[in-house]
């Protein structure tokens, strides 16, 4: 009975914590994340323990080969490190070295970068011809953006475009939310016609069938 009861608390748990998002597309990840780029993992520590759990960490560093979508004006780094926990189930550790596709989030706490199974980060070899051409264009299209007429008010905030992973996390699940209820009540909606035009048809049968009594 303990065992069970044991199994059932671990499986609660997984499900409370399992990360939830649709396959994330090149144009939703661009449009959500802070900084786009092409770059090139070279080290990786996955060694140290939070000492919680035995939860694994990731410290990544990754050399900037080329920028998509800059997460400020004034952003001059060549690389930067990224940062994941085995206990976010949404975050996505980098354990392979090699050149990726990446979209991230800033951690304003720490100025850790930080990526997400709910974005398109990829490695290289798996980016298609396409991928790169709607890159550019998106790259284009959120230039002219930017260059667009500024209040002089406006104050550049990474704290205000970058909020923390929790929020981010359920940013996505809340959109993914919203887009299932209204595929479910499209659903819905053509059953339910389906069901009127079924009920309608019947009536029509049961009808001539008195007549021709």
């Amino acid at each position: 009975m303990k065992r069970t009861l044991l199994f059932l608390t671990l499986f609660l748990s997984i499900s409370v914590f399992a990360c939830k998002c649709n396959e994330p597309t090149i144009k939703s990840s661009f449009e959500s994340a802070d900084f786009v780029f092409i770059g090139e993992v070279y080290d990786v520590n996955t060694t140290y323990k939070t000492g919680y759990m035995e939860v694994e960490n990731a410290l990544s560093r990754v050399k900037i080969d080329q920028i998509y979508k800059a997460p400020g004006d004034n952003f001059k780094s060549t690389e930067v490190t990224f940062f994941g926990q085995q206990f976010n189930s949404c975050d996505l550790m980098f354990r392979t070295k090699g050149k990726y596709l990446i979209f991230a989030y800033i951690e304003p706490d720490t100025t850790f970068f930080y990526s997400s199974h709910c974005l398109a980060t990829k490695i290289l070899s798996q980016v298609s011809a396409s991928d790169y051409q709607l890159l550019e264009d998106l790259q284009k299209e959120y230039i002219k953006e930017m260059n667009a007429e500024i209040p002089e008010d406006y104050v550049y905030s990474i704290e205000l475009r970058s909020p923390d992973k929790i929020i981010n996390d359920l940013k996505f699940q809340n959109k993914q939310a919203l887009a299932e209820n209204k595929n479910l009540k499209i659903y819905l909606i053509l059953l339910a016609v389906l069901l009127f035009i079924s009920l309608i048809v019947l009536v029509l049968k049961l009808l001539r069938k008195k007549k021709n009594l």
